[in-house]
Protein backbone atom coordinates (compact mmCIF):
# COMPACT_ATOMS: atom_id res chain seq x y z
CA UNK A 1 0.00 0.00 0.00
CA UNK A 2 2.80 2.03 0.65
CA UNK A 3 4.37 1.82 -3.00
CA UNK A 4 0.51 2.44 -4.31
CA UNK A 5 0.63 5.48 -2.06
CA UNK A 6 3.67 6.85 -3.50
CA UNK A 7 2.52 5.57 -7.53
CA UNK A 8 -0.17 7.98 -6.50
CA UNK A 9 1.48 11.02 -5.64
CA UNK A 10 3.80 10.85 -8.29
CA UNK A 11 1.20 11.33 -11.12
CA UNK A 12 0.09 13.94 -8.76
CA UNK A 13 2.72 15.98 -8.38
CA UNK A 14 4.81 14.97 -11.46
CA UNK A 15 2.27 15.08 -14.08
CA UNK A 16 5.10 16.82 -16.42
CA UNK A 17 6.84 13.71 -16.48
CA UNK A 18 4.06 11.13 -17.24
CA UNK A 19 2.81 13.21 -20.20
CA UNK A 20 4.60 11.02 -22.96
CA UNK A 21 3.26 7.85 -21.46
CA UNK A 22 -0.39 9.43 -21.21
CA UNK A 23 -0.71 10.23 -24.70
CA UNK A 24 0.08 7.39 -26.15
CA UNK A 25 -1.94 4.92 -23.56
CA UNK A 26 -4.77 7.69 -24.46
CA UNK A 27 -4.15 7.39 -28.44
CA UNK A 28 -3.89 3.29 -27.94
CA UNK A 29 -7.75 3.65 -25.78
CA UNK A 30 -9.17 5.33 -28.49
CA UNK A 31 -7.79 3.11 -31.31
CA UNK A 32 -8.55 0.16 -29.39
CA UNK A 33 -11.95 0.96 -28.05
CA UNK A 34 -13.22 2.34 -31.20
CA UNK A 35 -12.15 -1.14 -33.09
CA UNK A 36 -14.19 -2.77 -30.24
CA UNK A 37 -17.15 -0.46 -30.76
CA UNK A 38 -17.33 -2.81 -34.03
CA UNK A 39 -18.59 -6.03 -32.42
CA UNK A 40 -21.13 -4.17 -30.47
CA UNK A 41 -22.53 -3.14 -34.24
CA UNK A 42 -22.16 -6.19 -35.81
CA UNK A 43 -24.61 -7.81 -32.83
CA UNK A 44 -27.27 -4.72 -33.56
CA UNK A 45 -30.20 -5.96 -34.66
CA UNK A 46 -30.89 -6.04 -38.68
CA UNK A 47 -27.31 -6.47 -39.24
CA UNK A 48 -27.19 -9.52 -42.19
CA UNK A 49 -24.92 -12.53 -41.68
CA UNK A 50 -22.49 -11.33 -44.11
CA UNK A 51 -22.01 -7.56 -42.71
CA UNK A 52 -21.67 -9.65 -39.27
CA UNK A 53 -18.76 -11.36 -40.44
CA UNK A 54 -17.19 -8.83 -42.18
CA UNK A 55 -17.44 -5.99 -38.62
CA UNK A 56 -15.97 -8.93 -36.19
CA UNK A 57 -13.32 -9.16 -39.00
CA UNK A 58 -11.78 -5.99 -39.21
CA UNK A 59 -12.15 -5.74 -35.35
CA UNK A 60 -10.51 -8.35 -35.12
CA UNK A 61 -7.74 -7.80 -37.17
CA UNK A 62 -7.51 -4.72 -36.10
CA UNK A 63 -7.75 -5.12 -32.08
CA UNK A 64 -4.69 -8.13 -32.46
CA UNK A 65 -2.33 -6.34 -33.89
CA UNK A 66 -3.56 -2.38 -32.70
CA UNK A 67 -2.87 -4.30 -29.11
CA UNK A 68 0.08 -5.52 -29.92
CA UNK A 69 1.86 -1.93 -31.44
CA UNK A 70 0.08 0.38 -28.41
CA UNK A 71 1.61 -1.82 -25.66
CA UNK A 72 4.95 -1.45 -27.34
CA UNK A 73 4.68 2.00 -28.12
CA UNK A 74 3.66 2.38 -24.81
CA UNK A 75 6.26 -0.36 -23.06
CA UNK A 76 9.05 2.05 -25.27
CA UNK A 77 7.87 5.68 -23.62
CA UNK A 78 7.75 3.84 -20.19
CA UNK A 79 10.56 2.42 -20.08
CA UNK A 80 12.39 5.77 -21.28
CA UNK A 81 10.66 7.92 -18.41
CA UNK A 82 12.23 4.94 -15.58
CA UNK A 83 15.30 5.30 -17.14
CA UNK A 84 15.41 9.21 -16.34
CA UNK A 85 14.61 8.75 -13.17
CA UNK A 86 17.10 6.30 -11.85
CA UNK A 87 18.67 8.53 -9.27
CA UNK A 88 14.70 8.58 -7.95
CA UNK A 89 15.07 4.94 -7.81
CA UNK A 90 18.57 4.53 -6.54
CA UNK A 91 17.23 6.78 -3.63
CA UNK A 92 14.44 4.55 -3.35
CA UNK A 93 16.29 1.21 -2.61
CA UNK A 94 18.92 3.20 -0.62
CA UNK A 95 16.11 3.86 1.74
CA UNK A 96 15.67 -0.21 1.86
CA UNK A 97 13.13 -0.55 -0.92
CA UNK A 98 12.59 -3.45 -2.48
CA UNK A 99 12.61 -4.12 -6.20
CA UNK A 100 9.28 -6.10 -6.13
CA UNK A 101 7.86 -2.44 -3.66
CA UNK A 102 9.19 -0.74 -6.56
CA UNK A 103 7.90 -2.99 -9.53
CA UNK A 104 4.46 -2.24 -7.98
CA UNK A 105 5.22 1.13 -7.73
CA UNK A 106 5.80 1.71 -11.16
CA UNK A 107 2.83 -0.54 -11.84
CA UNK A 108 0.44 1.19 -9.98
CA UNK A 109 1.95 4.40 -12.27
CA UNK A 110 1.29 2.68 -15.37
CA UNK A 111 -2.57 1.14 -13.69
CA UNK A 112 -3.11 5.19 -12.84
CA UNK A 113 -1.86 6.37 -16.22
CA UNK A 114 -4.51 3.88 -18.03
CA UNK A 115 -7.41 4.52 -16.05
CA UNK A 116 -8.24 8.29 -16.27
CA UNK A 117 -6.35 7.85 -20.32
CA UNK A 118 -9.28 5.15 -21.05
CA UNK A 119 -11.79 6.95 -19.08
CA UNK A 120 -11.12 10.39 -20.98
CA UNK A 121 -10.72 8.03 -24.39
CA UNK A 122 -14.71 7.14 -24.91
CA UNK A 123 -16.08 10.06 -26.38
CA UNK A 124 -13.08 10.25 -28.89
CA UNK A 125 -13.47 6.57 -29.86
CA UNK A 126 -17.12 7.03 -30.61
CA UNK A 127 -16.63 9.28 -32.68
CA UNK A 128 -13.71 7.57 -34.67
CA UNK A 129 -15.82 3.89 -34.38
CA UNK A 130 -18.42 5.91 -36.19
CA UNK A 131 -15.98 7.38 -38.95
CA UNK A 132 -14.80 4.07 -39.50
CA UNK A 133 -18.17 2.44 -40.16
CA UNK A 134 -19.06 5.52 -42.18
CA UNK A 135 -16.07 4.79 -44.40
CA UNK A 136 -16.89 1.13 -44.40
CA UNK A 137 -20.48 2.24 -45.65
CA UNK A 138 -19.25 4.06 -48.09
CA UNK A 139 -17.17 1.65 -50.28
CA UNK A 140 -20.28 -0.51 -49.80
CA UNK A 141 -18.66 -3.52 -47.62
CA UNK A 142 -20.97 -2.73 -45.07
CA UNK A 143 -25.16 -2.05 -45.66
CA UNK A 144 -25.73 1.65 -45.36
CA UNK A 145 -29.04 0.61 -42.77
CA UNK A 146 -26.50 -0.96 -40.35
CA UNK A 147 -26.66 1.72 -37.30
CA UNK A 148 -23.78 1.83 -35.41
CA UNK A 149 -23.56 0.71 -31.93
CA UNK A 150 -21.32 1.98 -28.52
CA UNK A 151 -22.39 -0.61 -26.70
CA UNK A 152 -20.86 -2.71 -23.32
CA UNK A 153 -18.29 -4.50 -25.21
CA UNK A 154 -16.55 -0.94 -26.17
CA UNK A 155 -17.19 0.32 -22.74
CA UNK A 156 -15.63 -3.05 -21.28
CA UNK A 157 -12.97 -4.06 -23.43
CA UNK A 158 -11.48 -1.07 -24.99
CA UNK A 159 -10.60 0.25 -21.06
CA UNK A 160 -9.72 -3.55 -19.90
CA UNK A 161 -7.47 -3.85 -22.93
CA UNK A 162 -5.61 -0.58 -22.44
CA UNK A 163 -5.09 -1.15 -18.61
CA UNK A 164 -3.45 -4.77 -19.42
CA UNK A 165 -1.80 -3.57 -22.23
CA UNK A 166 -0.45 -0.96 -19.89
CA UNK A 167 -0.05 -2.54 -17.04
CA UNK A 168 2.29 -5.59 -19.23
CA UNK A 169 4.49 -2.52 -20.56
CA UNK A 170 4.83 -1.31 -17.10
CA UNK A 171 5.40 -4.84 -15.77
CA UNK A 172 8.46 -5.24 -18.28
CA UNK A 173 10.12 -2.23 -17.33
CA UNK A 174 9.47 -2.69 -13.45
CA UNK A 175 11.22 -6.11 -14.10
CA UNK A 176 14.14 -4.50 -15.73
CA UNK A 177 14.42 -2.00 -13.22
CA UNK A 178 14.32 -3.82 -10.29
CA UNK A 179 17.50 -5.68 -11.30
CA UNK A 180 19.41 -2.67 -11.52
CA UNK A 181 21.41 -1.92 -7.78
CA UNK A 182 21.22 1.22 -6.71
CA UNK A 183 24.73 1.84 -7.31
CA UNK A 184 24.36 1.01 -10.82
CA UNK A 185 21.21 3.11 -11.09
CA UNK A 186 23.03 5.95 -10.02
CA UNK A 187 25.25 5.86 -12.51
CA UNK A 188 22.26 4.89 -15.49
CA UNK A 189 22.41 8.62 -16.30
CA UNK A 190 25.46 8.80 -17.93
CA UNK A 191 26.17 5.07 -18.83
CA UNK A 192 23.07 3.07 -20.17
CA UNK A 193 24.40 1.08 -22.41
CA UNK A 194 23.54 -2.20 -21.08
CA UNK A 195 23.58 -5.54 -22.22
CA UNK A 196 20.23 -7.05 -23.97
CA UNK A 197 18.97 -9.79 -22.54
CA UNK A 198 18.85 -13.00 -23.96
CA UNK A 199 15.65 -13.20 -23.34
CA UNK A 200 15.04 -10.08 -25.78
CA UNK A 201 16.51 -11.89 -28.42
CA UNK A 202 14.91 -14.82 -28.23
CA UNK A 203 11.78 -13.05 -28.55
CA UNK A 204 13.10 -10.11 -31.75
CA UNK A 205 14.39 -13.42 -33.21
CA UNK A 206 11.00 -15.59 -33.03
CA UNK A 207 9.54 -12.51 -34.50
CA UNK A 208 11.58 -12.07 -37.84
CA UNK A 209 11.33 -16.18 -37.92
CA UNK A 210 7.46 -16.12 -37.96
CA UNK A 211 7.80 -12.75 -40.21
CA UNK A 212 10.41 -14.78 -42.95
CA UNK A 213 7.93 -17.62 -42.26
CA UNK A 214 4.82 -15.80 -43.44
CA UNK A 215 6.71 -14.09 -46.44
CA UNK A 216 7.30 -17.85 -47.39
CA UNK A 217 3.52 -19.21 -46.95
CA UNK A 218 2.37 -16.28 -49.33
CA UNK A 219 4.34 -16.64 -51.98
CA UNK A 220 4.04 -20.28 -52.12
CA UNK A 221 1.02 -21.10 -50.92
CA UNK A 222 -1.51 -18.34 -51.37
CA UNK A 223 -0.96 -17.36 -55.06
CA UNK A 224 -4.59 -16.49 -56.05
CA UNK A 225 -5.99 -15.62 -52.73
CA UNK A 226 -6.13 -11.47 -53.01
CA UNK A 227 -7.38 -11.11 -49.42
CA UNK A 228 -5.73 -13.48 -47.62
CA UNK A 229 -2.51 -13.06 -49.44
CA UNK A 230 -2.17 -9.48 -48.45
CA UNK A 231 -3.36 -9.88 -44.43
CA UNK A 232 0.16 -12.48 -44.23
CA UNK A 233 2.11 -9.98 -46.29
CA UNK A 234 1.43 -7.37 -43.94
CA UNK A 235 1.62 -9.86 -41.36
CA UNK A 236 4.85 -10.73 -42.59
CA UNK A 237 6.21 -7.09 -42.39
CA UNK A 238 4.95 -6.40 -38.93
CA UNK A 239 5.69 -9.45 -37.03
CA UNK A 240 9.73 -8.58 -38.89
CA UNK A 241 8.93 -5.30 -37.86
CA UNK A 242 8.72 -5.85 -34.19
CA UNK A 243 11.61 -8.09 -33.70
CA UNK A 244 14.01 -5.97 -35.61
CA UNK A 245 13.13 -2.86 -33.23
CA UNK A 246 13.47 -5.69 -30.10
CA UNK A 247 16.97 -6.31 -31.85
CA UNK A 248 17.64 -2.52 -32.65
CA UNK A 249 20.17 -1.56 -29.62
CA UNK A 250 22.62 -4.32 -31.05
CA UNK A 251 22.15 -2.74 -34.47
CA UNK A 252 23.03 0.67 -33.19
CA UNK A 253 26.16 -0.20 -31.13
CA UNK A 254 27.32 -2.06 -33.93
CA UNK A 255 26.49 0.49 -37.05
CA UNK A 256 27.95 3.66 -34.66
CA UNK A 257 31.14 1.55 -34.53
CA UNK A 258 31.21 1.70 -37.93
CA UNK A 259 30.67 5.50 -39.15
CA UNK A 260 32.46 6.69 -35.60
CA UNK A 261 35.55 7.68 -37.02
CA UNK A 262 33.96 8.97 -39.93
CA UNK A 263 31.91 10.66 -37.83
CA UNK A 264 34.40 12.86 -36.32
CA UNK A 265 36.24 13.51 -38.83
CA UNK A 266 33.16 15.23 -41.21
CA UNK A 267 31.67 17.21 -38.21
CA UNK A 268 33.77 17.36 -35.48
CA UNK A 269 33.15 17.94 -31.77
CA UNK A 270 29.33 17.30 -32.39
CA UNK A 271 30.28 14.09 -34.18
CA UNK A 272 32.35 13.04 -31.50
CA UNK A 273 29.47 14.12 -29.24
CA UNK A 274 26.88 12.11 -30.97
CA UNK A 275 29.07 9.09 -31.13
CA UNK A 276 30.01 8.60 -27.95
CA UNK A 277 26.56 9.47 -26.46
CA UNK A 278 25.06 7.12 -28.34
CA UNK A 279 27.36 4.45 -27.18
CA UNK A 280 27.06 5.14 -24.05
CA UNK A 281 22.67 5.56 -23.84
CA UNK A 282 22.23 2.76 -26.88
CA UNK A 283 18.81 2.27 -25.06
CA UNK A 284 17.79 5.58 -25.18
CA UNK A 285 18.55 6.02 -28.94
CA UNK A 286 16.94 2.94 -29.56
CA UNK A 287 13.88 4.54 -27.88
CA UNK A 288 13.68 6.87 -31.00
CA UNK A 289 14.49 3.88 -33.64
CA UNK A 290 12.00 1.50 -32.44
CA UNK A 291 8.49 3.53 -33.36
CA UNK A 292 10.73 4.67 -36.46
CA UNK A 293 10.87 0.89 -37.50
CA UNK A 294 6.97 -0.25 -36.75
CA UNK A 295 5.71 3.28 -38.72
CA UNK A 296 7.98 2.57 -42.21
CA UNK A 297 7.21 -1.28 -41.89
CA UNK A 298 3.75 -1.39 -41.58
CA UNK A 299 2.99 2.05 -43.63
CA UNK A 300 5.58 0.99 -46.63
CA UNK A 301 4.54 -3.16 -46.28
CA UNK A 302 0.90 -2.30 -46.30
CA UNK A 303 0.78 0.20 -49.23
CA UNK A 304 3.15 -1.39 -51.58
CA UNK A 305 1.16 -4.68 -51.63
CA UNK A 306 -1.65 -2.58 -52.28
CA UNK A 307 -0.03 -1.30 -55.55
CA UNK A 308 1.67 -4.90 -56.30
CA UNK A 309 -1.80 -5.80 -56.62
CA UNK A 310 -3.67 -3.04 -58.26
CA UNK A 311 -0.96 -2.95 -60.85
CA UNK A 312 -0.74 -6.91 -61.39
CA UNK A 313 -5.01 -6.89 -61.20
CA UNK A 314 -4.92 -3.73 -64.34
CA UNK A 315 -1.84 -5.53 -66.46
CA UNK A 316 -4.38 -9.17 -66.21
CA UNK A 317 -7.39 -6.98 -67.40
CA UNK A 318 -8.82 -7.96 -63.91
CA UNK A 319 -11.64 -5.67 -62.44
CA UNK A 320 -11.22 -4.67 -59.03
CA UNK A 321 -13.51 -6.74 -56.73
CA UNK A 322 -15.70 -5.85 -53.52
CA UNK A 323 -13.62 -7.94 -51.88
CA UNK A 324 -10.56 -6.12 -52.99
CA UNK A 325 -12.33 -2.76 -52.81
CA UNK A 326 -12.57 -3.63 -48.82
CA UNK A 327 -8.96 -4.84 -48.53
CA UNK A 328 -7.79 -1.46 -49.78
CA UNK A 329 -10.36 0.79 -47.76
CA UNK A 330 -9.75 -1.41 -44.49
CA UNK A 331 -5.60 -1.25 -45.23
CA UNK A 332 -6.03 2.40 -45.54
CA UNK A 333 -7.71 2.69 -42.02
CA UNK A 334 -5.40 0.23 -39.73
CA UNK A 335 -2.61 2.51 -41.86
CA UNK A 336 -3.66 5.48 -40.95
CA UNK A 337 -4.73 5.44 -37.50
CA UNK A 338 -1.62 3.09 -36.08
CA UNK A 339 0.79 4.79 -38.37
CA UNK A 340 -0.66 7.92 -36.58
CA UNK A 341 -0.15 5.99 -32.97
CA UNK A 342 3.33 5.38 -34.36
CA UNK A 343 4.05 8.85 -35.22
CA UNK A 344 2.66 10.12 -32.13
CA UNK A 345 5.01 7.82 -29.91
CA UNK A 346 8.43 8.74 -32.15
CA UNK A 347 7.51 12.56 -31.15
CA UNK A 348 6.69 12.18 -27.71
CA UNK A 349 10.59 9.85 -27.17
CA UNK A 350 11.92 12.63 -29.15
CA UNK A 351 10.62 15.24 -26.91
CA UNK A 352 11.34 12.94 -23.72
CA UNK A 353 14.26 11.59 -24.53
CA UNK A 354 15.69 15.46 -25.28
CA UNK A 355 13.92 17.33 -22.30
CA UNK A 356 15.30 14.45 -19.81
CA UNK A 357 19.11 15.52 -20.70
CA UNK A 358 19.37 19.56 -19.44
CA UNK A 359 21.15 18.14 -16.63
CA UNK A 360 23.73 16.87 -18.92
CA UNK A 361 23.47 19.49 -21.59
CA UNK A 362 24.06 21.69 -18.47
CA UNK A 363 27.36 19.77 -17.39
CA UNK A 364 28.72 19.66 -21.19
CA UNK A 365 28.50 23.85 -20.62
CA UNK A 366 30.32 23.91 -17.60
CA UNK A 367 33.23 22.25 -19.40
CA UNK A 368 33.65 24.02 -22.32
CA UNK A 369 30.67 22.92 -24.68
CA UNK A 370 28.47 25.64 -26.96
CA UNK A 371 24.86 25.82 -27.11
CA UNK A 372 26.01 25.35 -31.39
CA UNK A 373 27.83 22.25 -30.61
CA UNK A 374 24.99 20.44 -28.26
CA UNK A 375 22.40 21.51 -30.80
CA UNK A 376 23.92 19.83 -33.81
CA UNK A 377 25.31 16.71 -31.79
CA UNK A 378 21.61 16.07 -30.11
CA UNK A 379 20.67 16.47 -34.05
CA UNK A 380 23.06 14.21 -35.35
CA UNK A 381 21.90 11.57 -32.35
CA UNK A 382 18.68 11.78 -33.97
CA UNK A 383 19.64 11.84 -37.89
CA UNK A 384 21.08 8.61 -37.07
CA UNK A 385 18.61 7.07 -34.86
CA UNK A 386 15.79 7.75 -37.64
CA UNK A 387 18.55 6.50 -40.67
CA UNK A 388 18.93 3.06 -38.57
CA UNK A 389 15.22 2.73 -38.00
CA UNK A 390 14.23 3.97 -41.78
CA UNK A 391 16.87 0.84 -42.93
CA UNK A 392 15.35 -1.60 -40.18
CA UNK A 393 11.59 -0.59 -41.22
CA UNK A 394 12.17 -0.77 -44.91
CA UNK A 395 14.00 -4.31 -44.59
CA UNK A 396 10.94 -5.03 -42.60
CA UNK A 397 8.65 -4.09 -45.34
CA UNK A 398 11.32 -5.89 -47.70
CA UNK A 399 10.37 -9.60 -46.19
CA UNK A 400 6.25 -9.06 -46.66
CA UNK A 401 6.43 -7.06 -49.77
CA UNK A 402 9.01 -9.89 -51.86
CA UNK A 403 6.88 -12.76 -50.36
CA UNK A 404 3.73 -10.77 -51.40
CA UNK A 405 5.82 -9.47 -54.83
CA UNK A 406 6.91 -13.02 -55.90
CA UNK A 407 3.36 -15.12 -55.37
CA UNK A 408 1.12 -12.52 -57.33
CA UNK A 409 3.31 -12.25 -60.03
CA UNK A 410 5.77 -15.00 -60.46
CA UNK A 411 9.13 -12.69 -59.89
CA UNK A 412 10.73 -9.87 -57.19
CA UNK A 413 10.49 -7.14 -59.36
CA UNK A 414 8.18 -4.24 -58.02
CA UNK A 415 6.33 -2.13 -60.39
CA UNK A 416 5.20 0.77 -58.88
CA UNK A 417 7.45 3.66 -58.12
CA UNK A 418 9.00 5.53 -55.26
CA UNK A 419 6.84 7.97 -54.68
CA UNK A 420 4.86 6.48 -51.91
CA UNK A 421 8.07 5.20 -49.98
CA UNK A 422 9.39 8.95 -50.00
CA UNK A 423 6.04 10.22 -48.79
CA UNK A 424 7.24 7.86 -45.47
CA UNK A 425 10.44 8.25 -45.00
CA UNK A 426 10.09 12.29 -45.70
CA UNK A 427 7.01 12.44 -42.86
CA UNK A 428 8.81 10.11 -40.40
CA UNK A 429 12.04 12.06 -41.24
CA UNK A 430 10.30 16.17 -40.19
CA UNK A 431 8.25 14.67 -37.90
CA UNK A 432 11.77 13.39 -35.67
CA UNK A 433 13.69 16.17 -36.32
CA UNK A 434 11.45 18.86 -35.95
CA UNK A 435 10.60 17.35 -32.59
CA UNK A 436 14.41 16.97 -31.60
CA UNK A 437 15.22 20.13 -32.90
CA UNK A 438 12.43 22.07 -30.68
CA UNK A 439 12.85 20.36 -27.13
CA UNK A 440 16.53 20.54 -27.84
CA UNK A 441 16.48 24.15 -28.05
CA UNK A 442 14.00 24.31 -24.74
CA UNK A 443 16.41 21.89 -22.99
CA UNK A 444 19.22 24.16 -23.99
CA UNK A 445 17.45 27.57 -22.89
CA UNK A 446 17.72 27.11 -19.43
CA UNK A 447 20.81 28.87 -17.44
CA UNK A 448 23.85 26.88 -17.75
CA UNK A 449 23.81 26.98 -13.71
CA UNK A 450 20.36 25.79 -13.69
CA UNK A 451 21.09 22.37 -13.08
CA UNK A 452 17.35 20.91 -13.36
CA UNK A 453 16.79 16.93 -13.68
Amino acid sequence: MIMLGLAVNSLRFRLGRFTATFINVFLGAVILTAFASLFDTAAGSGVSAADKSSLTTIASAVGGWGLLIVAFGVSSTMNLSTRQRQAELALLKAAGATPAQIGRMIIGEGAGIALIASSIAMAPALLVGRTILGALQSTDQIADTVDYTFGSFALIAGPTVTLVATIGAAAITARRTGRISAKDALAQPTTDGSKISGVRILIGSVFIAGGIGCAIVTAEALEDEGFLALSIAGQAGIASAIGLALLSPLFLRAIVILIDLPTRFLTGAPGYLAASNIRRRTDQTAAITMPVIIFTGLATVSLYTLKIQNTANAADGITVSADDEGVQTLTFIIVGMIAAFAAVVVINNCIATMLGRRSEFSLARKIGATPSQLRRSAMLESAFAVAVGLALGTAAAAVGIAGFTYGRTGSFAIEPGPATYLVIVVTIVVLTLAASLISTVRSLAAPMLEDRP
